[in-house]
Formats: structure tokens, C-alpha cells, sequence
């Protein structure tokens, strides 16, 4: 069977480039990478760079004079023809406390997030600073009448300080972040940016940053729970003013029709005319007005979309960021719903551990399996032998 194929000869839109920057604000430098690429993938690096500060703006990774720093950053970047957007930065992970949390079952989000809040400021020493807070359910299993979450805390002057930056530099703050997550995702990344050889090592952190553009999963210190929700607020009230803006049109344009038809039996040509056109323009505003309530209700099934594939990403990223010793993981890819691991281990043993810990994730459709396991034909550097795997998954998915 063949096919004719149509030229268009309407323009095609291209997909709008965008551009990034990741700020790492470690204890010994202050490194910056500027990425630039697709809502897909990154490709180009812009900037890759080690900061010559002026004395006394950051010490010991912490910043000590935010507008000063940011009004640096601006004038730097501008000297270096990048104008990123988005800004995700990082913290020193020394500063951060991790915490489990058990909370009655059953609470709303903003009473998680209030309780949370209140429990690690009070584990907390009394002279400590207020803090800011992410969190994730526990995926192991919680007592009855009861829910575990594991918190992480950071000092709220340091990421305010952060934010502070950002908005003094000219670009919107997104992401604040410990530098080990960041150093974590840059070495997962590997496929990710065609041109990864050109930067330098010691920027690692920084460029994982910048990646996190392209991730959705990752602890965040700003209050991005309450954006969605305010999204999904905003969304929801469109919704329902499209639809009563609707309404009002057919009713316009009903009423109009019996007005006419009540003046007389046989009404003038023109009237019957005019109150067909008012007619067919109310049906043109309702039937826009339903376009607009479908784009947006298509807008929260996204966002929602969104946040289950952050969810799911927190909870394998997890284990395999605290996988038992002698099991390495060298990619993690993603392609809808398929999910798929590749890795090194001492043994077999190792693999399959590895593969029973995933197993006891509430994410999958399809739970993950060995699809591959054998052992190299040569032994390691240290006389160890070395068995390659590879775990095969279907995350579930909900339906758009």
C-alpha cells in the first residue's frame, strides 16, 4: 500500500530553545555552568566556568552578601553573551539534616506539610535556625493509622540567600538543592549532553545542576508544592468562569431568538437574519469557551502527570542511590513507561538484592525483572570478577 504524501504550506513551528544556569556554591569555589537545549534535551554548553569572586562575597559555601553577588553574576554572564532563564542552585550538603517522620495517616497535604515543618524544628537543637523542609512518602511499610516521610531540612537563611541572588542576578530562581544530589544526577547524565567531554571535572556539580532543567525528580528547599497547587487553584476557577461565561452566551442568544419571535408571527427578513447571526456568535463564544475549559483541564491532567513521575522518580532514585555494596549503576533511562537499569556487581547475589529492593516499590505496572545477567568474560582491575546486569520495568501511568 503507498501513501500520498501532502506538502504543507503552512510554516512550521520549531520547538523554543531555552537556556539555564546552574550555580554551585561549594566550600572551596563557586563554579557556574550555562546550558542551553529543547524542552526535550540540552544541547549546547554555554559556559563552564570556575568564579574569580570579589573578596567577601561567599565564604566557606556560604553566601554572605547576596545582592552584591547577584549584580556580579548579571554583569558577568551579559559579558559572556549568556541570558539564561531558570536558575537552580546549590547548597553545601554539610548543612543539611535528613529525618523520618511519622505522622497520623489520612492528613491533608497542607497538614503533612505544617505537621513535617513542626516536628523537625522541634528534633532540632534549640539554638538552630528556622529551616526549610522537602519530603517524600516512605515507600516501606508504616504501623497502622500511621505514615512515614522522609524529610530533608535546610537552613532558611542560606537558601534565602540563594533566592536572593538569583533575583538581584535577573533570572527566576526554580531550584535549591544539596551539591551531592547535583553530583549524583551529572554522573547519571552521561547520554544526556552530546558534548559532556569539553566541560572540566571540577564543574560536576554545577552541570548537575543545570540538568536538573531536564529531571523532574530531586529534593527542592523553595516552596514549589504550593506553586502546583496554586496552578491547580487558577486552573480550576478559569474552568468554572469559562463555563458560566458560556452559559451567559447561550442564554444571550436564546433570549434573543424568542424576543424576535414574539414581536410577530411573521417577522421582518432582517430581524430573522440579525437573530441568526447573534445566534451562531454565541454558539462560536461557547463553543471557544469549551476549548479553553478542555486546554485547561488538559493543563492539571499534565501537571498531575508530572507530579506521579516525580514521585516515582524519588522512590527508585532513592534505591538505587542506597543500594547494598558491591552493586554499581551506570544508566538509568526512561522512555514512557519502560524504565531500564544497567549496572555492575561482585555477583549475582548483588543483582538480585538489588532487583528485590525495586521490587518492593509501590511504582510499577510491570515489576523489574533480570533481563540480563552475566558475568565479563575478564575479571576486574582489583582481580574481582564483574557481572553485568540489566533490570527491565513498567512504571504505572496514569492515563491523560
Amino acid at each position: 500500500m503507498s501513501f500520498m504524501r501532502w506538502t504543507s504550506w503552512w510554516p512550521r513551528l520549531s520547538p523554543r530553545h531555552f537556556s539555564v544556569v546552574g550555580l554551585d556554591v561549594g566550600p572551596d569555589a563557586c563554579r557556574l555552568v550555562v546550558l542551553r537545549g529543547l524542552p526535550s534535551q540540552p544541547d549546547r554548553v554555554c559556559c563552564a566556568e570556575r568564579l574569580a569572586l570579589p573578596e567577601g562575597l561567599v565564604a566557606h559555601g556560604e553566601v554572605l552578601q547576596p545582592a552584591a553577588l547577584g549584580v556580579w553574576l548579571r554583569t558577568y554572564l551579559k559579558a559572556s553573551g549568556c541570558q539564561p532563564e531558570w536558575a537552580y542552585l546549590g547548597l553545601d550538603s554539610a548543612c543539611v539534616s535528613h529525618h523520618l517522620v511519622s505522622l497520623a495517616a489520612g492528613l491533608s497535604p497542607d497538614d503533612v506539610a505544617f505537621q513535617l515543618q513542626a516536628e523537625v524544628q522541634s528534633i532540632l537543637p534549640e539554638h538552630a535556625s528556622d529551616v526549610c523542609i522537602d519530603y517524600s512518602a516512605d515507600t516501606q511499610a508504616s504501623p497502622v493509622g500511621e505514615s512515614r516521610y522522609w524529610v530533608q531540612a535546610a537552613p532558611r537563611l542560606r537558601v534565602e540567600a540563594l533566592q536572593r541572588v538569583a533575583q538581584h542576578a535577573g533570572f527566576k530562581a526554580v531550584v535549591v538543592e544539596p551539591r551531592q544530589d547535583a553530583a549524583h544526577r551529572a554522573a547519571q547524565s552521561h547520554a544526556l549532553l552530546p558534548n559532556r567531554a569539553a566541560l572540566a571535572p571540577h564543574c560536576s556539580e554545577a552541570l548537575g545542576l543545570a540538568l536538573r532543567a531536564w529531571h523532574d525528580g530531586g529534593v527542592n528547599f523553595l516552596p514549589h508544592r504550593e506553586g502546583a497547587q496554586r496552578v491547580l487553584g487558577r486552573a480550576w476557577w478559569l474552568g468554572v468562569a469559562v463555563c458560566a461565561m458560556a452559559g451567559a452566551f447561550w442564554a444571550a442568544g436564546f433570549a434573543m431568538l424568542v424576543a424576535s419571535a414574539a414581536q410577530s408571527k411573521q417577522p421582518p427578513l432582517a430581524d430573522v437574519a440579525a437573530s441568526a447571526r447573534a445566534f451562531d456568535r454565541a454558539q462560536q463564544a461557547h463553543t471557544h469557551a469549551k476549548a479553553q475549559q478542555d486546554r485547561y483541564a488538559a493543563q492539571v491532567r499534565w501537571l498531575k502527570a508530572k507530579q506521579d513521575v516525580q514521585s516515582q522518580s524519588l522512590q527508585w532514585s532513592r534505591v538505587l542511590s542506597h543500594a547494598a555494596q558491591g552493586v554499581w549503576v551506570t544508566s538509568v533511562k526512561q522512555q514512557g513507561a519502560r524504565w531500564t537499569v544497567h549496572g555492575e556487581a561482585l555477583s549475582s547475589q548483588h543483582a538480585q538484592q538489588l532487583v528485590r529492593q525495586l521490587k518492593a516499590l509501590d511504582i510499577w505496572a510491570q515489576a523489574p525483572e533480570l533481563a540480563q545477567l552475566h558475568v565479563m568474560p575478564a575479571v576486574s582491575a582489583t582481580g574481582w570478577p564483574v557481572w553485568q546486569f540489566r533490570i527491565e520495568a513498567d512504571l504505572k501511568m496514569e492515563a491523560s
